[in-house]
């Protein structure tokens, strides 16, 4: 390198060379005092800048806490936490762990301390930039986005098509009101469960699809919470019975809905609940699932009867949950339909029972099980 240098002219060496490399010798010299200058700064200020991070997450913590106190008195069921927030929430804690840094201050060597000094200051400026991401103007949470519904999960439905449809032909009609009648166990359920996914298709027209699972007995106070919280609205608990059915009146005159009353067994008012009536005017409709004829009636439903399933349906049903392996089982035949004529159709007791043979391959076992069956 000297050669090649020496071969530049004496003139351009002088007014091109040797300032530059003064500048590099000058910018290598500041470098390095700034490097060693921090390090001594680092390594003098060190307990210093312990002092001033504990302060410094002792803020952020409470800054914390206070924006969680805010979100435990929001209804969640009516608004949602920002993304952003919930992104600052999870960084301030993990930020307010000390533990790494109290470990090193109390294991550092006196060599050592220029290098925590230069970590914990580094956690300062961590510490100071998440405080200041906290302040949140546009609030820390925001409405919920409307859905119509959510999809219920859904077993397979044996038969019942004809029920379905004669269903669908009221909710497409002019009634208002439908009734799904039939015994315990019949399938009731099972098939508005699949009706109530099918109605969260946006071109069935409307805008909210509510199932509730009403308790035995009637809790009014319970049934217009759960249609409430369905609806993501909230109602005020210390509010009497009266106020809660108000305020739930206004929210459902307010969408189209359709309302899925699962399992009814008690007669009730629709006005006492807050459900506004149904009407060709507003093109709501409730359905409600009962085992009473007489609480349809009170309700003024249309009522759709599920009868049991019909004998080849019920075998196969069996067949499908116990596994047809079981047809090798000697002289099973003679047990079998006996068996499955026990559970009367009912697909609940069908479902049941084959779950409780399903692997069983000792004759004397099904034997005993007809027998119980039959008690």
């Amino acid at each position: 390198m000297k050669s090649v240098i020496g071969q530049v002219p004496q003139r351009v060496r002088e007014r091109v060379l040797d300032p530059i490399s003064e500048r590099i010798s000058e910018i290598t010299r500041e470098r390095v005092l700034g490097v060693v200058g921090e390090h001594i700064d680092c390594h003098i200020n060190c307990h210093k800048y312990v002092d001033d991070l504990k302060k410094r997450v002792g803020d952020l913590k409470r800054k914390r806490s206070d924006k969680e106190a805010e979100l435990r008195v929001v209804d969640l069921s009516e608004k949602m936490v920002r993304e952003e927030v919930k992104e600052w929430l999870e960084g301030a804690r993990k930020a307010i762990d000390m533990s790494d840094i109290e470990e090193e201050v109390k294991n550092v060597s006196y060599l050592s301390r220029g290098s925590l000094g230069r970590h914990v200051r580094q956690k300062i400026q961590e510490v100071r930039e998440i405080y200041d991401r906290g302040n949140f103007t546009e609030g820390l949470v925001m409405e919920r986005p409307p859905t119509i519904g959510i999809p219920l999960p859904t077993e397979n439905m044996m038969g019942k098509v004809d029920v379905k449809e004669k269903i669908w032909g009221y909710l497409r009609g002019s009634e208002g009101m439908i009734g799904v009648c039939g015994i315990g166990g019949i399938g009731k359920t099972t098939i508005m469960k699949h009706i109530h996914n099918e109605l969260l298709n946006e071109a069935n027209g409307f805008e909210k699809v509510i199932w509730v699972t009403v308790s035995h007995p009637l809790n009014v106070v319970r049934l217009q919470g759960d249609i409430a919280r369905k609806m993501n609205k909230g109602l005020r608990e210390d509010a009497d019975e009266l106020e809660r059915a108000s305020r739930l009146m206004g929210i459902m005159k307010t969408v189209k809905y359709a309302l899925i009353l699962d399992d009814v067994r008690d007669k009730f008012n629709l006005t006492r609940v807050g459900i506004p009536e149904p009407t060709i005017e507003n093109g709501c409709k409730i359905v409600i699932t009962s085992r009473s004829v007489d609480v349809c009636n009170y309700l003024r439903c249309q009522i759709v009867k599920v009868p049991p399933l019909p004998e080849q349906e019920s075998l196969n049903l069996f067949l499908d949950k116990v596994g047809l392996d079981v047809l090798e089982i000697p002289h099973l035949e003679e047990i079998l339909k006996p068996m499955v004529d026990g559970c009367a159709g009912l697909p609940l007791a069908i479902v049941a029972t084959a779950g409780r043979m399903r692997g069983v391959n000792d004759i004397c076992v099904w034997r005993n099980a007809l027998l119980e069956l039959r008690q």
